[in-house]
């Protein structure tokens, strides 16, 4: 975040060049005497300081955008990926209804194009996808269509294009300020090909970072049954001694073969569900901290996965999606109370809020309590922020994002993320805390990102979970050349399109 630095009043420097005089004033004058009044009067000065700098709260940090910027009215048109109805985080709606959410994204879009005058306008392709957007994006660019300063599109479909020159390098530009605390950086920076050049940006304007982060839910009633307080499994998670044994040691106990058929399915008392192995498995891939990749000498990309650090995580997990209990057909059962924990995007609390069991919040759990912190993976339906090069006027893109960033993290993301997350879905305090820690802990990585384009290289455990295979080595070995081949590919055709 960037420092604050404070001018030192005039009045404080008035007082500091006067009280030296004090003591020469008169030699009858008692020192203890004149001490004292320098404190009082210095406190006092410190006081009227306070009163006159004020607090710097999330409401009202500020930018470094010239106070000054004017662009007179021009059009800015924002074209964004709608297949999944993002109108309300994007958008806002047409006017003012009293929708906590919609009211604040509609005024903050309102305070971004007054500050700037700008005429703020979108553009939903409602057709857009994660499987459509690279193809929608590539013919407006290939059009040289310079509709469109900025795009917004899933990350699954903009990785398949990164290297095909369509977008700015935004390190090129002015007034984006990436040591800011609305910007996601580690978030960018792990979506970097290389050192110098970003084009995927994402921070508090990309509330679908949020909206789309893999989480894990709890069902209190079961577990105070079998375990005690609820409160104890937050504070194993804040402990940071939530880990894949401890949750499989859950799962376990909590299973009853409630028909007594021999077999996990809905009608039982299950310890954990999810939808289907495979976007469900990807959250715990990279939950164990294990560095897939490094960066070479020469600044590069370097996928290294032949870990045994893999090798241990992947066992777990293994284990823990077929263990008795664990149920991958759908998650319904924990909707009506049916199983202790549930695999889910954060968007999906919303489904849970008429439930008659309390529930909460758990971060992915650690590959052990060695573990530094939690890593809890956003889904690749996320939204990435990108500058066209058909943008006519980049440099006032980049301000306009910069803007939008600034204001949403101001006054949308508290009411997204305070108010709608923790009022209304949230059910109890210390599961604020839980919420807190998840977000601080977003992550993405690489490989992940660019899975599409690396042999699906970065959802193998997708494959191992579902076969119930935990060779893991040798599954790995089988991509690993086609993944680096891609790779070397990825850097000639960003060469290619950097020095044409």
């Amino acid at each position: 975040m960037r420092k604050q630095h404070l001018r030192l009043p005039a009045l404080l420097l008035a007082v500091l060049m006067v009280l030296p005089l004090f003591a020469a004033c008169s030699e009858t004058t008692n020192s203890d005497e004149t001490e004292q009044t320098a404190a009082v009067t210095a406190d006092s000065v410190q006081e009227q300081i306070a009163e006159e700098e004020p607090e710097i709260t999330r409401e009202n940090t500020p930018d470094t955008l010239p106070a000054d910027l004017d662009y007179n009215g021009e059009t800015f048109m924002i074209y964004y990926s709608n297949g999944f109805d993002w109108t309300e985080l994007i958008e806002g709606g047409e006017e003012l209804t009293g929708e906590v959410v919609a009211d604040a994204v509609f005024e903050s879009n309102l305070s971004v194009a007054e500050r700037l005058n700008i005429d703020l306008q979108y553009y939903p392709e409602n057709s857009g996808n994660y499987g459509t957007i690279a193809s929608l994006v590539s013919n407006l660019i290939m059009a040289n269509d310079d509709s469109f300063d900025v795009y917004l599109g899933e990350q699954y479909g903009l990785a398949q294009t990164v290297t095909n020159g369509y977008y700015r390098n935004v390190f090129e530009l002015p007034y984006l300020d990436f040591e800011q605390p609305w910007w996601n950086t580690t978030f960018m920076e792990n979506l970097q090909i290389t050192k110098d050049n970003r084009v995927f940006l994402t921070g508090d304007f990309n509330l679908t970072t949020l909206n789309q982060l893999f989480v894990q839910y709890f069902n209190k009633r079961i577990y105070g049954d079998l375990f005690g307080n609820p409160d104890d499994l937050y504070g194993l998670v804040l402990e940071g001694n939530w880990t894949i044994d401890k949750m499989s040691e859950m799962i376990a106990a909590a299973y009853v073969d409630l028909n007594g058929n021999g077999m996990t399915d809905p009608e039982d008392q299950l310890g954990y569900v999810a939808y289907k192995t495979f976007s469900a498995v990807d959250p715990f891939m990279y939950c164990g901290d294990v560095p897939y990749t490094s960066l070479g000498d020469d600044g590069r990309i370097v996928i290294n996965m032949n870990q045994e650090r893999a090798v241990t995580l992947t066992e777990k997990v293994v284990n823990l999606f077929n263990q008795q209990g664990s149920y991958t057909e759908d998650t319904s059962p924990f909707v009506v109370g049916g199983s202790l924990f549930n695999n889910g995007l954060m968007r999906g609390a919303s489904e849970f809020r008429d439930m008659t069991d309390d529930f909460g919040f758990l971060p992915s759990p650690k590959l052990d309590e060695a573990q530094e912190s939690y890593q809890n993976l956003v889904g690749d339906c996320v939204l990435f922020t990108v500058i066209p090069v058909t943008c006519t006027n980049a440099e006032m893109a980049a301000a306009v994002l910069e803007a939008l960033n600034a204001q949403t993290y101001r006054t949308v993301t508290p009411a997204w993320y305070e108010v709608t997350l923790k009022l209304k879905y949230s059910r109890d305090l210390i599961s604020s805390d839980i919420i807190d820690l998840i977000h601080d802990s977003i992550y993405t990585s690489f490989l992940f990102a660019y899975s599409p384009v690396l042999s699906q290289m970065g959802q193998v455990m997708r494959d191992l979970v579902t076969n119930n295979n935990t060779n893991y080595m040798s599954l790995v070995k089988t991509k690993e050349k086609p993944a680096q081949k891609m790779l070397e590919k990825m850097y000639k055709d960003l060469a290619k399109t950097q020095n044409p």
